[in-house]
């Protein structure tokens, strides 16, 4: 027999590394001789798609398609430190750097276009990777030709940051600082799943996610983070389990320990709520971790509204379930 269930969990994540540990990333902006926007960053993508986010980030503040945009990342002969690729922290460290980065570039290039055409920066406008002088708009020059005069002139025509925002350890009694972490992301799960009551399997069938995302710079992406979080917290939940003897791993392959699969993925429905009241750029906030972690009680709390039976260990396995509900008719 199969039963239906559903359940809910909220969930609140502080991102950064927090607790007053210095937390900061560095990013440099400039122009390369092939017409390219050069982005220099430290930041490591695994995945979760920070250079599509600060390539966006670049194109926005400076005015240029995101196909000018050229990122090199992780280079420790080229690049300063931008911190490590987890806390869910690169979006606002990384994304804020590189936004401030162009900004500076972008002061330099009305400083310089201002000297070009003996004009004040006001009459200035920022177009497509040109610079157009306003009472005059067939009068232009693009960046590429700005930074060529302005290096005959022995200057540099270049962008740096690095963005570093103060953190505060937290009182060693209480255990408060004034902020913890950087900002906070929230996010509400509804999960329906059926449980087999002959098999003890659960199928995870709909997933409704309502995520307090800040500023959604990419929305697929900020989705694809949804879908693939939750997937990974379905597999916390219901399959993934190490198992230790003695200090041995005993299932230490994919045959023994278990993830989920196409197989396993249930339908989305996902909703992104944009406050854009983060210290992140243009708004975002941090997103990777958050949307693992409510999952595992969602499910927990949809097995319990389908069978009645709470479980406080994970994975819930279907041996569990089934021990679980044998128990229960022997009550």
């Amino acid at each position: 027999m199969k039963k239906k269930g559903r359940g809910m969990a909220t969930i609140m994540f502080g991102y950064g590394y927090g607790e007053g540990f210095p937390d900061f990333s560095h990013a440099t902006v400039e122009f390369t001789d092939n017409e390219k926007v050069l982005v220099v960053t430290a930041a490591a993508d695994v995945g979760q798609g920070v250079l599509t986010v600060i390539s966006q980030i670049a194109a926005e503040v400076l005015s240029v398609g995101v196909e000018k945009i050229k990122v090199i990342q992780g280079d420790t002969h080229k690049t300063m430190n931008s911190g490590s690729t987890s806390a869910t922290r690169q979006t606002t460290f990384t994304g804020n750097a590189v936004k401030q980065a162009c900004e500076n570039l972008k002061g330099k290039i009305f400083h310089y276009a201002s000297l070009e055409f003996n004009s004040n920066y006001p009459e200035l406008t920022l177009k497509d990777g040109t610079i157009i002088y306003n009472p005059n708009p067939e009068k232009t020059i693009t960046y590429w030709d700005l930074k060529r005069k302005v290096e005959e002139k022995g200057e540099t025509l270049k962008g740096e940051a690095t963005y570093f925002p103060p953190t505060y350890s937290p009182d060693l009694i209480s255990g408060q600082a004034h902020e913890v972490y950087v900002a906070y992301t929230f996010m509400t799960q509804i999960v329906d799943v059926e449980v087999d009551t002959t098999t003890g399997k659960v199928d995870v069938k709909d997933v409704y996610t309502a995520l307090d995302c800040g500023k959604a710079i990419n929305p697929i992406n900020v989705e694809g983070q949804i879908e693939g979080g939750t997937t990974q917290g379905i597999g916390m939940a219901l399959m993934e389990e190490q198992v230790i003897k003695n200090g041995i791993t005993l299932n230490p392959n994919m045959t023994g320990y278990l993830v989920p699969t196409s197989m396993d993925i249930p339908n989305f429905h996902s909703v992104l709520i944009e406050n854009e009241d983060s210290i992140g750029p243009f708004g975002a906030k941090g997103i990777g971790e958050p949307t693992t972690i409510a999952a595992s009680p969602a499910i927990a709390n949809a097995i319990y509204d389908a069978i009645g039976i709470r479980f406080y260990e994970l994975p819930i396995t279907p041996e569990k379930i089934l021990k679980a509900l044998k128990e229960k008719e022997n009550v």
